[in-house]
């Protein structure tokens, strides 16, 4: 699991001068579907709202993926728009960092 800013000279940003946080993770074929990227995220998400100023965060995941849409609608992140970049259409979601305060 992983919070970091999104390179602003990459597409898919919802504020002008992007570098947005952006949550992002990567788990063995083997623990998908056992809530373990949920529970990160969630602890992730709220440990980072604990400690910055309210800003837009940031998931981005390839529109064929809906395990990762799910996962991103199930923590409260909201399309905001589709690109295209790896040659594949990707998702933009976003979500306000105070709506994981606990």
């Amino acid at each position: 699991m992983m919070l970091a800013r999104r390179p602003v000279g990459r597409p898919g940003h919802v504020i002008e001068d992007g570098g947005e946080l952006e949550l992002g993770y990567v788990l063995r074929r083997s623990a998908w579907g056992a809530g373990f990227a949920y529970e990160a995220a969630t602890a992730a998400l709220r440990a980072a709202a604990d400690e910055l100023p309210d800003q837009p965060v940031l998931v981005v995941t390839q529109t064929a993926n809906q395990r990762s849409l799910k996962l991103a609608a199930r923590l409260g992140f909201r399309t905001v728009s589709t690109f295209e970049e790896f040659d594949a259409e990707q998702t933009l979601c976003a979500a306000p960092l105070s709506g994981f305060r606990i």
